[in-house]
């Protein structure tokens, strides 16, 4: 694990880094009520002879959902990161050993593989796409718009299985035939080393993947 700065500095930049989130999710929560507030506005004092568009008004409503998302998402993270860091090295140490669930590429060797989505408001359906890493899609199935999380149990779409090696994932929703978005699927993996650097936290995984720790969604 490695570790640079002073227990006094890394103290300081936590807080520094605490207060810079709080902003973030301060700002957030105020873009998120303006835009409702735009979008109520907009409603009410629409032309009756002439309506919003369904196709724009879908668009502004995954806009919407969006912004909720991210809202919800870094109040799960706010909890993640008060459990875990505890303001100084040990806390940070607290992470070595542990699994995060973060956006990456996963290793298939046989087993299903977990991959972590975020439900996407008012769709109807969703794929979970798969790329090798020649990033080559080599699956497309579909799953629950609803759940947060999905298996694949590495067949292609011929039903056969894929060789083993690294897989990354996707995620696109649908209303109908309008996509409403695509986000990246997260996957578990075990936290090796911490890095500080700068004053920013760096999680180093078994696979040498690098997560930020705001990139993290689950910790088991």
């Amino acid at each position: 694990m490695e570790i640079t700065p002073t227990t006094s500095a890394t103290s300081a930049a936590t807080t520094a880094r605490s207060a810079d989130q709080a902003e973030s999710a301060g700002a957030l929560a105020a873009d998120f009520e303006t835009f409702l507030t735009l979008l109520t506005t907009q409603m009410k004092n629409q032309d009756p002879l002439k309506p919003m568009e369904s196709t724009e008004f879908v668009a502004q409503l995954a806009t919407f959902s969006g912004v909720e998302q991210q809202v919800r998402s870094n109040d799960r993270l706010d909890d993640i990161l008060s459990a875990l860091t505890g303001g100084g090295a040990a806390g940070l140490a607290d992470w070595i050993g542990r699994e995060v669930r973060a956006p990456g590429k996963a290793d298939f060797a046989g087993e299903p593989v977990e991959v972590g989505m975020t439900p996407v408001d008012g769709a109807t359906k969703a794929w979970l796409v798969v790329r090798n890493d020649f990033d080559q899609i080599v699956a497309r199935q579909a799953i629950d718009p609803a759940a947060d999380s999905a298996e694949w149990t590495g067949l292609d779409d011929m039903g056969t299985a894929v060789a083993h090696g690294r897989y990354g994932f996707s995620i696109e929703s649908y209303e109908g035939e309008t996509m409403l978005g695509t986000q990246a699927g997260t996957v578990f993996g075990t936290v090796q080393e911490v890095r500080v650097a700068d004053g920013q936290q760096v999680l180093i995984l078994a696979d040498g993947t690098r997560v930020a720790l705001d990139e993290v969604e689950a910790v088991r």
